[in-house]
């Protein structure tokens, strides 16, 4: 055990831990499960249960995993445990914290496989790439037998899930589903077949390998599980694999279940108590986010569940304000809310980022609310899987990519086939919206002499790529006069960027494997794939992305978890809108439905009333909840949630005569989180700030290549034939022409090619070593994982080479050419890798950059005053990237730029 003081200073500062936060951080059982209800200050419990592991019982950082549910929450709890741990005076502790994990399930699983089960030449489908290419691969598996070809292939989807999720044996699926069975294990065989994993396969490779090596968990000793109540019961085998020598102290609450519909399993959290028979439950039930009133009527509400919970108790002096108004229409609610929102911005009472309006449905219930916003210029960001397409300036997008179609169609919306519109009324349409939602870019009658243009040069296959089809439209809508440093601009630029990443996604997905390009083909699929799919599951980019923007918050409830707002709505509290007239409804299944529980993926009432539960706990001074009497002119009843839930309750009613009292309301700070960078990033942002911010920010991405991925192979190759040499006893030579022969990879090129890509490869490769053998015997380590600490930041990345003669230690980075990155970025790359390095208390004495293509080795200062200058220069690239600070670099990069087109500073 360490310093009793330090153990005081854990508990009392910044501020002193209630006597539940205590019990948990303090008790020494191998299983602890806290039960800790909204607001209850879970992160900074286990924020201080992670320092008083450090610091207190002085474990090693490498011994911890912590699992959070979005990456988002990972990068909060990483910024305090460094704070603290830093603050205390753990210098040394605070440069070895990037051995310790925190991060996602998914990011753990894809850690383990790519560095201890060979998965390390395989990328990752996220959901939308995943679509996109079952949607291109979905007719192999038989899905355009009976119509609806894109539904089969998303109900497809849907049952993998529940099969991965529910680890429902292979056997059990072949008796009793063989057809799906049979689907399904051609789909692994084609994702294999292109070395693609997916997000939920990723958790069940990781489990089969873990159970044959269970030794590769042989350093975790701690494991820290945060939202536990929303683990599946894959996640659950996984953690209790981990746990099989480890300590497992698991956080939750039960009263905010909400993802079953998507596999969550809230019995996991009961459950753990019943396996862990030496458990100790805690409750941590002090509410600090919340005013008087807001937590009774929460309580109160709370008591309407099935199962009893105990009730929040009130930390804040504050009473807080609860209302329910009562509106006539849907249209008049929004302009209400529109009307309190203006008041209390115009009075100084807030911002428009301090208010938050919670939908069941963004789809459903948003439209009225984005009508009025725009038209009295409120600033917003619309959340939910359809908030990308409900922006103006993305319609225009769909519809013109949707007219290069000779078929081409768009729908309003994916649950209206009604509304369709086709031929040359997609291109009138697509200019109205782009006028509408872009007004200081108005395009007039000429632009559609010049859009017929670019309709015939991208058919006529002048344009290399859907990013080069898409920066040429840009230009033309006048996107050149868009300035990043206007808020409202940054808001559509950041959209148009998203739009950029969806057309990449489609792209990526429907050319691996060296598929020639036809342009009619993939135009007719890209139609669809927005039509059926993408308008209705891409986001707007998140409101991190734009941290700088004041706008109001326009999400689903299921986005609103883990966050909060001082003054929060939450509007169309109608029947059938919320509870959902879906819950409950029965599905269609491609398993028989008695394999699994299809009644939680359905959803039921009572995961309804924790959703609402949750919209209610995310306000901090002032709840507004409201429901209107008619929609399209006919009577529409309140919800049973507040006709039963909140009968009776402290809550003022309003109507349409009442206006909302001023109130004086916190103010939201945006906390100065310690953000992640890349060695790769650091150097974007040297090479051009504004370029950073379309890129790494915005998601504008450069063209795609069909040699996309050969610099990764030749790495992975180089890793693999260092293998052999250290462990296996093979010669240079012979390692590298195993290593190639097994193990080099084009995504993106047809068989013929890559042969010839390969054996030129392997001849490059075998030149090189020949004439470095001796640095390939010498090599300690490869694809070296770093993280350490740098100014009010983190740096993260891959050491390519370790070498170590037995006298000098060396840091390599292999580069496929020299036309990319300069020589003086790649010396950057290598002395930002070596300040790690010495952080962490290795003496490096030697750098270089190894250049493949003509197998020379450029050496690289790392002397202490050359890593000293570095540092400094990175750091003032963090403070730039921190305080928004985008400038242009007009010069010699230029030249080089992938996004010049695009860019308003590029010189003409």
């Amino acid at each position: 055990m360490g310093d009793k003081r330090f153990l005081e200073l854990i508990i009392k500062e910044p501020k002193e831990l209630s006597d539940s936060q205590k019990k948990a951080v303090l008790s020494d059982r191998r299983h602890i499960r806290i039960i800790a209800g909204a607001g209850a200050g879970k992160t900074e419990t286990l924020t201080r249960k992670i320092v008083c592991l450090l610091l207190y019982e002085n474990v090693k950082p490498a011994s911890i995993v912590a699992f959070t549910f979005t990456e988002k929450a990972a990068q909060g709890m990483k910024s305090r445990v460094y704070d603290r741990v830093r603050q205390l005076g753990g210098e040394e502790i605070c440069a070895k914290l990037g051995e310790m994990y925190i991060g996602t399930i998914h990011g753990y699983c894809s850690f383990l496989l790519e560095n201890h089960f060979k998965f390390g030449d395989y990328g990752v489908l996220d959901e939308n790439q995943e679509t996109a290419f079952l949607m291109r691969v979905g007719w192999e598996l038989g899905f355009g037998k009976n119509g609806n070809y894109t539904q089969n292939c998303r109900t497809f989807l849907k049952n993998l899930n529940v099969v991965y999720g529910e680890l429902i044996p292979e056997n059990n699926l072949k008796k009793k589903a063989p057809e799906f069975y049979k689907c399904f294990k051609k789909y692994e065989e084609i994702l294999d077949s292109h070395k693609r994993l997916t997000f939920n396969r990723m958790i069940n490779l990781a489990l089969t390998n873990l159970q044959e090596k269970q030794n590769v968990l042989s350093d975790v000793k701690y494991l820290i599980v945060d939202e536990y109540q929303d683990i599946n019961r894959a996640q659950e085998k996984l953690i209790q694999l981990i746990g099989l020598n480890s300590e497992i102290f698991i956080v939750g609450d039960p009263r905010q279940t909400i993802y079953q519909w998507r596999g969550s399993d809230e019995k996991c959290f009961e459950d753990f108590a019943v396996k862990h028979i030496d458990a100790e439950t805690i409750s941590i039930n002090e509410n600090r986010r919340s005013g008087r009133q807001i937590i009774e009527v929460s309580n109160q509400f709370s008591d309407y569940f099935e199962d009893e919970y105990d009730h929040l108790d009130p930390v804040r002096k504050e009473e807080g304000a609860v209302y329910i108004a009562k509106l006539s229409d849907n249209i008049h609610e929004a302009k209400w809310i529109a009307d309190q929102i203006e008041k209390h911005v115009d009075a100084g009472k807030c911002s428009y980022g301090d208010i938050g309006i919670l939908l069941r449905s963004v789809n459903t219930s948003a439209p009225p609310f984005i009508d009025i916003f725009r038209e009295r210029n409120i600033p917003f960001i619309v959340g939910g899987k359809v908030g990308l397409f409900r922006r103006p300036e993305i319609q225009t997008m769909g519809k013109l990519f949707a007219w290069l179609y000779d078929k081409g169609f768009w729908y309003e919306s994916q649950w209206d086939r009604e509304n369709k519109e086709e031929g040359e009324e997609l291109l009138y349409s697509a200019l109205e919206s782009w006028n509408d939602g872009v007004p200081s870019c108005k395009l007039h009658s000429e632009v559609i002499k010049k859009l017929e243009n670019w309709k015939k040069n991208t058919l006529d296959s002048k344009y290399e790529s859907f990013t080069e089809v898409y920066h040429e439209l840009l230009v033309l809508l006048n996107y050149l006069n868009l300035d990043s440093e206007d808020p409202n601009h940054a808001v559509i630029m950041a959209n148009l960027g998203r739009f950029s990443s969806l057309l990449t996604d489609f792209e990526s997905a429907n050319m691996l494997g060296g598929r020639q390009r036809n342009w009619e083909r993939d135009l007719k699929n890209l139609c669809w794939y927005m039509n059926s799919y993408a308008s209705g599951s891409y986001e707007e980019q998140p409101g991190d992305d734009i941290r700088g923007v004041d706008a109001v918050q326009l999400m689903t409830v299921h986005q609103a978890k883990g966050l909060e707002w001082p003054l929060v709505f939450v509007p169309a509290m109608n029947a059938r809108r919320f509870p959902s007239s879906m819950a409950g409804r029965e599905q269609t299944w491609m398993i028989p439905r008695n394999m699994f529980d299809a009644e939680k993926y359905e959803g039921d009432i009572e995961s309804e009333k924790k959703l609402f539960y949750v919209a209610l706990t995310r306000a901090k001074d002032v709840l507004v909840v409201s429901h209107f009497g008619t929609l399209n002119g006919r009577n529409s009843g309140e919800s049973t949630f507040i006709s039963e839930g909140l009968r009776d309750s402290k809550t003022t009613k309003l109507s349409a005569k009442d206006e909302l009292p001023l109130h004086d309301l916190t103010s939201s700070k945006i906390s100065d989180e310690i953000l992640t960078y890349t060695p790769s990033e650091i150097i974007l942002y040297r090479k051009c700030p504004y370029f950073y911010r379309l890129n790494q920010i915005w998601g504008y991405e450069p063209g795609f290549k069909e040699r996309i991925g050969y610099g990764n192979t030749l790495h992975f190759c180089l890793q693999q034939a260092a293998d052999l040499i250290k462990n296996e006893g093979y010669s240079p030579i012979s390692a590298i022409s195993t290593a190639v022969d097994e193990n080099f990879y084009m995504p993106f090129v047809n068989k013929i090619q890559g042969e010839k890509i390969k054996e030129a490869a392997k001849r490059k490769l075998i030149s090189f070593v020949k004439k470095h053998e001796t640095d390939m015997h010498n090599i300690q380590e490869v694809e070296a994982r770093i993280e350490f600490p740098l100014q009010k930041a983190t740096i993260t990345g891959k050491i390519d080479v370790i070498i170590h003669d037995g006298d000098q230690l060396e840091v390599r980075d292999y580069k496929t050419s020299d036309s990319v990155i300069t020589e003086a970025e790649s010396a950057m790359q290598i002395q930002m890798y070596s300040i790690g390095m010495k952080i962490l208390g290795e003496n490096v004495t030697k750098g270089s950059v190894a250049y493949l293509s003509d197998a020379k080795v450029a050496y690289v200062e790392v002397d202490d005053s050359r890593l000293e200058e570095t540092k400094k220069q990175v750091e003032r690239h963090i403070e730039g990237i921190k305080n928004r600070s985008f400038k242009p670099c007009t010069g010699e990069f230029c030249n080089k730029c992938e996004l010049t087109k695009i860019c308003r500073w590029k010189k003409r």
